[in-house]
């Protein structure tokens, strides 16, 4: 069965679309759930239930105006009328909606049924509880330990700040994800929802003495009923840690109550008696988070987890973990643009490539088979292939900031750098303290000239003050694309001095698309603004973020379906980083039983072979196709054009997606090869997307027409043709393809046996409620 989330219709699975509001359908998969379908607080549509707990149950749901998916915790603890529980359930709810951790679980909303059940709405995690984890693999390696408990412990602390305890911290309540590159992402559920369900005044005992909570987990003072801090936090986690490590508890009995009078009374069994592989070090800091006292017990959950770190990293086992391959800076590169189909384009084309080959399901073509580039001719005009080397950086470049002498990082002179001080550290003098003294002393002179230049009339005071709300920690500011220090206040940055009048101000931080604006200001004044930088995402594959805003498309100097060249003014949205490789496609290939596509005649076995190049050879559909899989779709020509050509800082649009020369090996145009999705040779745009102007052409979803406006005619429009952008490894390419508003277009469907060297680029907009939580938890 499905229903309209709006109006709550129910219709046939084969029915997609609401036939009163035309709202797209969602499926319900259990309809035995009296609750499924049900609208909670006229806001909320329940889709499918995905957990049961003592507390009540867990649904995915969707908010009804926004078609935001979320989690709701329904929770059947408490029966209706109990005004005050109620009271204290929507303060903890609030309360948890304040904790500032990417590793605690975001809370969207609370409310109450009409049958007075009260409900949590919140993020939804696609992933799996670590109980669950711990089931299936009994013990983690101590690595793994380690960088899970990091991150709940990262959750703790910022709870623990507020004041606020989790107080029913387990494995059930800590959710394990994927986020990038990282398969164990930590999100910690409930904070503060016990507290929620307990009798006022009670802590953790109701009226009829039973304990809330999970008492396996528990430290003794909550289960005595006592008053709790952080520390009670720090035990269940103590105990967590133990049973990753060891597969087994600390303290076990042949029921819950012999198991929670030895918490209270006994001491818990040493770690390396159950794990003797765990060196003496580690079991020494886990240990440290079990003493029965807490006041014994270690002080604070960032101390836990810093100890267990340094246990290991001190002890005779070594640390792994994975590391992250930074990009290159950018070389040089090549250029193309492909037709593929039987019939010959006009004449005073080149010929061009396409590949011919028989796709196998599964396999590559069998010895003896064919592959060979049919010749068709090539749309776009010769141009003569020109090197040209890149410019020299400028004589001058601006003077970095003063460095400290001691620690060698830049010194922001500001307002409150003069009024704090570090404590003196005193050490024997070493061969450089002369050098150390100067320094000191020279540092010492640059405060007492800010000091004056601050008071002094004539300092601060000419030019007007510029204050970035919202931006990440770490951003730096650019006024008139010179970079600015900037002082930070009340989790703001500030920056003085700003030359009176219109400027040019952007907002910059690695991993997130900039922010740009213009401020106008007067000497004296002070101006805010509210940076908004999206941050990249992993979704299906890495994907960056481009900002909503205008741009130029097309130009009126080159092809004529180019022209005229007009403004269009797109949202937000994401495009993959990277052109989908033959291991994506794959895996498409192979869940929905799809045949591989033919391999190019460069390599009998590339599709196979080379996971992690570009797929090549597939048709439109089988694109749209892939998208769709992958919970995407194909970028519009715009999205496409913008991402590869816009400017957003000069407010310009780029010839290639590097700049307007273009050089020789910048991009993989032309060498008869391709390279793999991840490896650019400088061919990146602004917004750092890679392969844009080769290896790969890229279908987009549009039919090959004019644009509004243009007055050439050309027979090939408004065909059953769709548009095609970027240049290709083919050798006959040129440096044309790789232009930023050039066109091509193939047919819908190949001849059989033939495929071009074209491939696929996603998008999905940057307000789809499926990627809303990993864009809120990349913007903390």
């Amino acid at each position: 069965m499905k229903v309209c989330p709006h109006c709550g219709q129910a219709f046939d699975d084969q029915t997609e679309v609401c036939s009163a509001d035309r709202s797209q359908l969602l499926l319900i998969e259990n309809e035995s759930d009296a609750m499924l379908g049900r609208l909670l607080d006229g806001r909320y549509r329940l889709i499918r239930k995905i957990g049961q707990g003592g507390m009540g149950a867990i649904y995915r749901a969707v908010h009804i105006e926004n078609l935001r998916i979320c989690a709701i915790k329904l929770m059947t603890s408490l029966s209706p009328g109990k005004d005050d529980a109620i009271a204290r359930f929507k303060r903890e709810a609030r309360n948890s909606v304040r904790i500032d951790s990417v590793h605690a679980v975001t809370v969207y909303d609370s409310g109450e049924t009409d049958e007075g059940l009260l409900f949590l709405a919140m993020e939804f995690i696609d992933g799996k509880p670590l109980s669950r984890v711990i089931a299936e693999q009994r013990v983690l390696p101590i690595e793994r330990v380690i960088h899970i408990t990091n991150q709940i412990a990262e959750a703790l602390a910022a709870a623990h700040a507020l004041p606020m305890i989790h107080r029913d911290l387990k494995p059930d309540n800590i959710m394990i994800t994927r986020k990038g590159s990282d398969s164990d992402f930590v999100k910690v559920l409930d904070f503060g929802i016990a507290k929620a369900l307990t009798e006022e005044g009670g802590d953790n005992l109701t009226k009829t003495g039973f304990v809330l909570g999970t008492p396996v987990y528990m430290s003794p003072e909550q289960l005595l009923g006592e008053p709790l801090d952080g520390r009670s936090d720090i035990y269940s986690l103590a105990i967590i840690v133990f049973e990753m490590l060891s597969g087994r508890l600390p303290f076990e009995g042949d029921n819950p109550q012999a198991v929670m009078m030895k918490r209270v009374m006994s001491q818990p069994t040493r770690l390396r008696a159950l794990a003797p592989s765990v060196s003496e070090a580690v079991e020494n800091a886990v240990m440290s988070g079990l003493e029965r006292d807490p006041n014994a017990r270690i002080a604070n959950v960032e101390a836990f987890a810093s100890e267990l770190k340094r246990a290991l990293q001190s002890s005779t086992q070594m640390m792994g973990g994975a590391v992250t391959r930074s990009l290159e800076d950018p070389g040089a590169a090549r250029d193309t643009r492909q037709w593929a189909g039987p019939q010959t384009a006009q004449t005073g084309f080149e010929s061009g490539p396409v590949f011919t080959g028989q796709s196998v399901q599964g396999s590559a073509p069998t010895p003896g088979s064919v592959n060979t580039w049919a010749a068709t001719e090539i749309r776009y005009s010769p141009s003569q292939h020109q090197a040209i080397a890149q410019t020299s950086p400028p004589a001058s470049q601006p003077t970095p900031p003063a460095q400290s002498a001691v620690t060698g990082q830049p010194i922001a002179v500001t307002d409150q750098s003069v009024m704090a001080s570090e404590p003196a550290v005193v050490s024997k003098p070493s061969r450089s303290s002369k050098g150390l003294l100067l320094g000191g002393a020279a540092l010492v002179v640059l405060v007492i000239a800010a000091v004056v230049y601050l008071i002094l009339p004539g300092g601060s005071s000419s030019g007007f003050g510029l204050v970035v709300k919202g931006a990440p920690a770490g951003s730096k500011i650019f006024i008139n694309e010179k970079q600015r220090d900037a002082s930070v206040v009340d989790g703001a940055l500030k920056v003085a001095g700003v030359d009176p009048g219109k400027v040019n101000i952007r907002v910059s931080h690695e991993g997130f698309s900039d922010f740009i604006t213009t401020v106008t200001g007067a000497k004296g004044e002070t101006q805010t603004c509210e940076a908004q930088l999206l941050p990249e995402i992993d979704y299906n594959g890495a994907m960056v973020p481009i900002p909503a805003g205008k741009f130029v498309m097309g130009d009126d100097n080159h092809e004529p379906d180019e022209r005229p060249a007009h403004e269009v003014n797109l949202p937000s949205y994401y495009i993959d980083k990277y052109e989908v490789s033959n291991s994506q496609y794959k895996r498409f290939c192979d869940e929905t039983h799809r045949a591989y596509p033919p391999n190019p005649p460069i390599d009998p076995t590339y599709f196979t072979s080379k996971p992690e190049d570009p797929v090549l050879g597939v048709t439109i559909d089988d694109a749209v196709a892939y998208a769709s899989w992958a919970h995407k779709r194909l970028p519009t020509e715009e999205e496409w054009e913008k991402a590869a050509s816009w400017d957003p800082a000069a407010q310009k649009k780029r010839q290639f997606p590097w700049g307007d020369d273009f050089s020789a090996g910048r991009a993989n145009i032309g060498s008869d090869h391709p390279l793999a999705v991840n490896d650019s040779n400088g061919d990146r745009s602004f917004y750092g997307v890679l392969n844009l102007a080769g290896n790969a052409a890229e279908w987009v979803d549009a039919p090959y027409k004019p644009y509004k406006g243009n007055q050439t005619p050309d027979p090939d429009y408004d065909k059953d043709d769709r548009v095609m952008r970027g240049g290709t490894f083919y050798h006959a390419s040129t440096e044309v393809e790789a232009r930023t508003s050039y066109r091509n277009h193939l047919p819908r469907v190949f001849l059989k046996g033939q495929s071009a060297p074209v491939g696929i680029r996603c998008v999905i907009p940057a307000d789809d409620p499926r990627i809303q939580s990993l864009v809120r938890a990349g913007s903390k």
